[in-house]
């Protein structure tokens, strides 16, 4: 008897250590808030029914989107946010990866749920380069097939 209480014991230990990881929360990648912060602007744009603005603070590592109304603001866990406009094909080779030279200030996110067309450049805490592309209809992750 108390054999099969000490197993129980011994495995209800191991569920609970094992279960407390599911329920940690994982460290916000520059991508994660990236989609955050877009999806906030977005909804922020809709329900206000006004133009919201989306800009990158280098100083303070902040990113902030705001109205007329109301102003938002987040930490950026990397290095850099850039804003590149989609048009414009102004790459260069930057430490073996392609950056994007040219620069949006501000972003703009319209009531009907639209942003203004660009394409995102992260750098991440490591100083790796990421460039995301939006649909500007939906403000969602554009998918680029593999070659």
């Amino acid at each position: 008897m108390v054999l099969a209480i000490a197993l129980l014991g011994l495995l209800g230990g191991l569920f609970i250590s094992g279960g407390s990881n599911l329920f940690r929360a994982r460290e916000r990648t520059a991508t994660d808030v990236f989609w955050q912060v877009v999806q906030a602007a977005r909804l922020q744009a809709v329900q206000e029914d006004t133009t919201v603005l989306l800009r990158f603070d280098e100083k303070k590592l902040r990113v902030i989107w705001n109205s007329a109304a109301s102003t938002h603001e987040l930490d950026w866990p990397g290095k850099n946010l850039e804003f590149l406009p989609v048009e414009q094909n102004d790459t260069i080779l930057l430490g073996g990866q392609l950056a994007g030279t040219g620069r949006l200030v501000v972003v703009r996110f319209h009531a009907d749920g639209g942003v203004d067309r660009f394409r995102a450049q992260l750098t991440d805490a490591a100083g790796q380069i990421i460039r995301l592309d939006l649909d500007p209809w939906t403000c969602a992750p554009v998918l680029h097939s593999a070659l």
